[in-house]
C-alpha cells in the first residue's frame, strides 16, 4: 500500500482534531496523572509532541503495507484487553497482547479495508481508548479507524478547497435551536453565482456531523471539482431527528419532511446564493436517512426534483411491481400511510420521468439489502422509469456510502 494513501491526513482526522491525536503515553512525574475509568488506575497524560523535538507515534490503529491492522492500548494494571468491531467488514472480537511500557498490541489480519467502528473491553469494562479519533454512530460516541484503500477520492490531495461553514437556525416547528453545516464549494465568496444544493442526511444512531468527518464529503466534492466530474454546487447536511418538548424533558419528534422542506429550505436560500429552484435541489440519505430521504421527494415534490437513496432499499410500493415490498427485517410490513403517497407519484413511466430528473440508488454487495433492492430497480427500469441503481463491495458502512455520495455528485445537475 502506498505510504502517501496509508498515512493521508484524512484518515486519521476526528472531529476533536485534525492533527494526529497519536502521542506516545509516557511517565513524566505523579502529579501529571488522572483517573482511567477503566481500570481505576493512576495514568500519566502525554506530554510528548506538544513541544520542539522529534517523537515516536504510538498509533492506536494503524495499516502495514501487507494490509495487517496494528491496534494498540495504554493499559499498564489490565490484566485483558480486547478490541472489537460492530460486525460488517470488522466481525468478531480480538485479544491485545502485553507489549511494551504499559501498552497492549494487537496484529490483526482479516480487517477488510474501509471505516471501522469499534469497542475496546478492558478487564471486562467497555472503554474508549483516547488516542484513537472519536465518531457518533450506533447513537454513542464511539472510537473508530480507518484501513485505507488504493482509491484515493476521498483523501485530502493538493486541490483547492471549499469551506464547510455551520449554521445555527430557529426552527419554529420544533421550538429549539438547529445546526446545519454547509459545505461551499472554493471561490464561493468571490463570485455572483447561484449553485445548486444536495440536502443530504445521516443514517440511523449519526447526526449531522456523520458526511463531512466519517464520510469526507467535502474531499470528494474538493476532488471532484478539480477533475470536472462535478457540477459546482452547495451541500448541506442536517440531523433528520426534529425533536420538539412536549413537557418537563420530554420530547416527540415532529414531521422531519415538513421541516426541512418548510424552514431548512428556504433558510438556505434565504442565505446562500442558491438556484432556488426544485430542479436545483437534491435530497440524499444513507440507510434510515435514504428511507427518509424518499419520503420527503415523495411528500414534497414541488421542492426536490432529485433523490439519493443509499442502503435504504427501494421501497417504492407501486402497483404491478412484485419486488416493491422489503423481506421481513428490513423495513415495516405490510401497507403503511406513505403507500398511496408513493403510488401517486408511480401513475405513469412518463409522468414519473417528467416530474423528477434523477433516482440513484446504492447498496453494498454484503449488505442484506443489496438483493432485493436490485431486483426492485431492475423491475421499475424495466417498465420504463427512470431509475439508477449501483452497488460497491462492502456492508452497511460507511465506505459504500461514500462512493454512492461520490457518484450521485457526479451525476448531479447535468445540463
Amino acid at each position: 500500500m502506498k505510504k502517501e494513501i496509508r498515512d493521508n491526513q484524512a484518515i486519521y482526522e476526528n472531529p476533536l482534531n485534525f492533527e494526529q491525536v497519536y502521542r506516545r503515553l509516557v511517565p513524566t512525574s505523579p502529579e501529571r496523572h488522572f483517573l482511567d475509568p477503566a481500570y481505576g488506575s493512576k495514568v500519566v497524560l502525554p506530554t510528548a509532541g506538544g513541544g520542539r523535538g522529534t517523537y515516536e507515534a504510538i498509533h492506536a490503529a494503524r495499516t502495514l503495507e501487507d494490509g495487517t491492522v496494528v491496534i494498540t492500548f495504554y493499559a499498564p494494571d489490565a490484566k485483558r484487553v480486547e478490541v472489537a468491531g460492530i460486525g460488517g467488514s470488522m466481525q468478531g472480537r480480538y485479544d491485545l497482547e502485553k507489549w511494551e511500557d504499559g501498552y497492549w498490541k494487537a496484529e490483526i489480519k482479516d480487517i477488510r479495508s474501509g471505516f471501522h467502528y469499534c469497542v475496546f473491553i478492558v478487564d471486562g469494562v467497555l472503554t474508549f481508548n483516547p488516542t484513537m479519533p472519536f465518531g457518533f454512530g450506533n447513537s454513542y460516541v464511539m472510537n473508530y479507524f480507518e484501513v485505507p484503500e488504493e482509491d484515493d477520492f476521498y483523501l485530502l490531495k493538493d486541490v483547492p478547497h471549499g469551506a464547510v461553514r455551520m449554521e445555527i437556525m430557529k426552527s419554529e416547528m420544533c421550538g429549539r435551536w438547529r445546526n446545519l453545516y454547509v459545505y461551499t464549494p472554493k471561490d464561493y465568496d468571490k463570485t455572483d453565482k447561484r449553485y445548486p444544493v444536495l440536502y443530504i442526511l445521516h443514517g440511523g444512531g449519526e447526526n449531522e456531523i456523520g458526511w463531512f468527518w466519517e464520510g469526507k464529503l467535502n474531499y470528494i466534492a474538493d476532488n471532484l471539482l478539480a477533475s470536472g466530474e462535478m457540477e459546482p454546487m452547495l451541500i448541506v447536511a442536517a440531523s433528520f431527528t426534529a425533536p420538539r418538548e412536549v413537557g418537563d424533558n420530554l420530547f416527540e419528534n415532529v414531521s422531519f419532511p415538513e421541516v426541512i422542506s418548510k424552514e431548512i429550505v428556504p433558510f438556505i436560500d434565504e442565505n446562500y446564493r442558491t438556484i432556488a429552484d426544485r430542479r436545483g435541489r437534491c435530497i440524499a440519505g444513507l440507510s434510515a436517512g435514504g428511507g427518509t430521504s424518499r419520503q420527503i421527494i415523495s411528500l414534497h415534490p414541488e421542492v426536490f426534483a432529485n433523490l439519493g437513496q443509499f442502503s435504504s432499499g427501494g421501497g417504492f410500493p407501486v402497483e404491478g411491481i412484485t419486488t416493491a415490498q422489503a423481506p421481513t427485517g428490513f423495513g415495516p410490513p405490510g401497507a403503511t400511510p406513505m403507500d398511496k403517497v408513493y403510488a401517486a407519484l408511480f401513475t405513469s413511466p412518463e409522468e414519473y420521468n417528467e416530474r423528477f430528473d434523477l433516482t440513484f440508488i446504492t447498496c453494498g454487495t454484503d449488505d442484506g439489502r443489496h438483493d432485493f433492492t436490485s431486483a426492485q430497480v431492475a423491475e421499475l427500469r424495466e417498465k420504463g422509469y427512470n431509475v439508477e441503481y449501483a452497488c460497491y463491495p462492502g456492508y452497511h458502512e460507511w465506505d459504500v456510502w461514500r462512493y454512492s455520495a461520490r457518484d450521485l455528485m457526479k451525476r448531479l445537475f447535468k445540463k
